[in-house]
Order: C-alpha cells, then sequence, then structure tokens
C-alpha cells in the first residue's frame, strides 16, 4: 500500500541556483525551485525550452554543474543511490519505447521496472509478490489481453499504458512523466487521462509535461512555466493558464477556455 501519511508541503525535491549543460550549451539556467508532496504539477513551455531535461535532473540521468552557491537535494539528500530513487518516483521518458528491441514481450517491458533489463531470462527470476504486482499492473491498465504480445507490435496508447505501468512496480508515491499524451488518439488519450486520475486520488503525486491544453489532468494544481532554459513563473492553473500568459509564453495569438475543469486552446485572428 502507498504511504498515505505524508503531509502537504513537505519538500521531496530542492533545487537552488541549478545550471545544466549539454554539449557545452547551456540548457538550464539559475533554477530555484521545491517539488512538495501533494501537488500535481504541470510543467508547461515551448520546444526545446528545457522542460525534458528538468525531469531528467530529477531522474539523475542529468547532473547539473557544481558550485559554492547551489544544492540539488532529492528527500533530503545530495546523493542518492539510483535504486533507492526508483522505489520512490517512477519514471516516463519519450525515449523509452525506442529502447525495446523487437521481440521483446509486453510482459518483460513491465517486469524490467524490477530489474532494469528488457529481457525474458529477468522476467523468469520474478518473486511470486512481484509477479502478483504484474498482474495486478496489468489488470488495472487494461493489458491483461495482450501481455504476451511484442511491445513493438502495440498501439501508442498500449505502450503508454505498459511503460506507466513498469514505473508503478514499486508504488512509488511520485510519478514524473514526460509528455504521456503524445501522439495519442482520442480513445487512448481519454483513458490515460482516467486512469492518472484515478493514481492521483490514490495519492500518488504526478509532475508531468505535455502541450496539449486538452490533456491537463483535472487535479492539476499547480503549473510552473519553462522558456529559455529559466522558470519564468510558478502558480496555479487559474492564474497561469489563462490567454495573456499562454499567448506570451508561446508566441502566438490564441485563446484559452476553461470549463469544468478541462482546458482548450483556440487560435486567434491576428
Amino acid at each position: 500500500m502507498r504511504d498515505k501519511t505524508r503531509k502537504d508541503e513537505i519538500n521531496w525535491a530542492s533545487l537552488k541556483n541549478i545550471n545544466v549543460y549539454i554539449d557545452q550549451n547551456k540548457i538550464l539556467s539559475d533554477i530555484n525551485i521545491n517539488l512538495r508532496y501533494g501537488e500535481n504539477i504541470l510543467i508547461l513551455g515551448p520546444n526545446g525550452s528545457g522542460k525534458s531535461t528538468f525531469l531528467k535532473l530529477l531522474n539523475r540521468s542529468i547532473y547539473p554543474i557544481n558550485s559554492n552557491n547551489s544544492s540539488f537535494k532529492m528527500f533530503n539528500k545530495e546523493n542518492i543511490n539510483i535504486w533507492d530513487l526508483r522505489k520512490k518516483i517512477g519514471f516516463l521518458f519519450k525515449e523509452m519505447e525506442q529502447r525495446v528491441n523487437n521481440g521483446v514481450k509486453l510482459y518483460d517491458v513491465i517486469s524490467s521496472g524490477f530489474s532494469g533489463v528488457f529481457n525474458s531470462r529477468y522476467s523468469n527470476l520474478l518473486s511470486e509478490r512481484e509477479k502478483i504486482k504484474i498482474e495486478n499492473l496489468t489488470n488495472e491498465w487494461e493489458l491483461s489481453n495482450i501481455i504476451s504480445n511484442e511491445f513493438q507490435s502495440l498501439s501508442d496508447g498500449q505502450k503508454r499504458r505498459a511503460l506507466i505501468a513498469r514505473a508503478l512496480v514499486y508504488e512509488p508515491n511520485i510519478l514524473v512523466l514526460d509528455e504521456p499524451f503524445c501522439n495519442l488518439d482520442i480513445k487512448s488519450n481519454f483513458i490515460l487521462n482516467l486512469n492518472l486520475n484515478k493514481l492521483i486520488n490514490q495519492s500518488v503525486n504526478v509532475v508531468y509535461v505535455t502541450h496539449n491544453l486538452e490533456s491537463i489532468l483535472p487535479k492539476t494544481n499547480r503549473v510552473i512555466l519553462i522558456k529559455e532554459g529559466k522558470i519564468l513563473n510558478d502558480g496555479s492553473p487559474n492564474e497561469l493558464i489563462n490567454t495573456k500568459i499562454l499567448s506570451d509564453l508561446f508566441n502566438i495569438s490564441i485563446k484559452v477556455i476553461e470549463q469544468e475543469g478541462y482546458w482548450r486552446m483556440l487560435p486567434l485572428s491576428s
């Protein structure tokens, strides 16, 4: 069972004066932010603004430049074991789908959440508890009828649900998702949105990137706007998801409409 004793306003990540360079190019600049339990966070910004890099800081696949006045703590630790981190946070990144070789079964992809390796040999070493967990996840994410299919033969929606199931094998309190709704059709988008809201109701905190306002989760309670590697603004959806702010963020004239917790974006004539 997930830990429901956490109280809101407790930081699980604290970033102070963080700068990130990739191939000598500055991708993130002067990042100062705390991420807290009880928050479901949307990260919004144009392509190339540094959103995915910010998420990769959280999964420790990218490291910031160290300086005397910078610090980066996760769960109150500056150094955290990667496998300990995986048990606390589940991750989904766009490139994961391409990392799965042809012939790998869906079951092996989900079971790799325990081993880190997409290989049936490791799936055969699972404990009974781990096998039961995978069975429960495949039922919850509507994957049980295709569990023996090859991963690369699946639809985009099925792949996405499979990789989120993989991210949940340790029942983490936090789920970090890089563009989970990308390339999904209407039905797959709806199913994923519904399932993520169920997780939020089970006290899982979701941090996610999306470019589609219609995919914003209704229970999102914090929005971080990133542009050109810097955090431009940080506040509630009601404060930041509006016509003026998003037109400025994306350098385009748009009209933003909210209805019953869902958002739409319409073009404005110049």
